[in-house]
């Protein structure tokens, strides 16, 4: 009877899986009709293969990003300036981008630069714009909106998709854009007060993004095989 019982149980955990995969088609669809990207887009949350990058710049800069996207005279080219506020600090860096149907790339006056582009995925929200980009050593999936802040629910779904590449658990990124005052050097005295418990966090974080990727499949394999346990009976 236990091994008819265990049998069951694997063959539960078997049909379980299917629909992640098959959702995962879904999540992972480059989108399919050209975006309308022209204006103002936040960063809010960034995955990637190497969690402790992600996570040593978070928590050492408390970086927050915005990119405003400007049409120019040549079509799909758009002037790009990106607004980063780390640590205190602003600055600014301009650049060209391309759109294509499906992705964006660096670009000159007169078109893409480069055949590679970072991906556009199809998401959910209605604002957002999920960019996956596998052209740096680490693969980077990156949620934009055009609101500083989005949704628990839509925040899960940029997870899902995250999960699906097999990236770490997204890092939400600093929601304070406010650059109209600041110091142009950095108060050391502030900074050497806020190192400490900057380093303490930082490999607070490192730990804890390791740890949910290490755990999270034992996890859902026991989820499973307790919900099919409890089917049985």
């Amino acid at each position: 009877m236990k091994t008819a019982c265990a049998a069951v149980v694997l063959l539960s955990l078997f049909s379980v899986s299917q629909p992640a995969s098959l959702a995962c088609e879904v999540l992972l669809q480059p989108v399919d009709q050209l975006q309308d990207i022209q204006g103002t887009w936040y960063f809010v949350a960034v995955s990637s293969s190497y969690c402790w990058v992600v996570t040593v710049l978070n928590t050492l800069g408390a970086p927050s990003l915005q990119i405003d996207f400007t049409s120019t005279s040549k079509s799909n080219v758009y002037d790009m300036n990106l607004k980063m506020k780390i640590a205190g600090q602003c600055e600014n860096n301009t650049d060209k981008v391309f759109l294509e149907t499906d992705g964006i790339s660096t670009a000159d006056s007169n078109g893409p630069k480069t055949n590679e582009k970072c991906l556009l995925l199809r998401t959910s929200c209605a604002d957002c714009l999920i960019l996956k980009d596998d052209n740096s050593p680490a693969s980077i999936l990156l949620m934009l909106s055009r609101k500083p802040t989005v949704t628990d629910a839509e925040l899960k779904e940029f997870e899902a998709q995250a999960d699906c590449l097999n990236l770490y658990k997204p890092q939400v990124l600093n929601t304070d854009h406010d650059c109209s005052s600041y110091n142009t050097t950095m108060d050391s005295s502030q900074f050497e007060r806020e190192f400490p418990e900057r380093i303490k966090n930082m490999f607070s974080g490192i730990f804890t993004c390791v740890t949910d990727k290490v755990l999270y499949y034992p996890r859902t394999v026991l989820g499973w095989a307790q919900s099919a346990w409890d089917s049985l009976w």
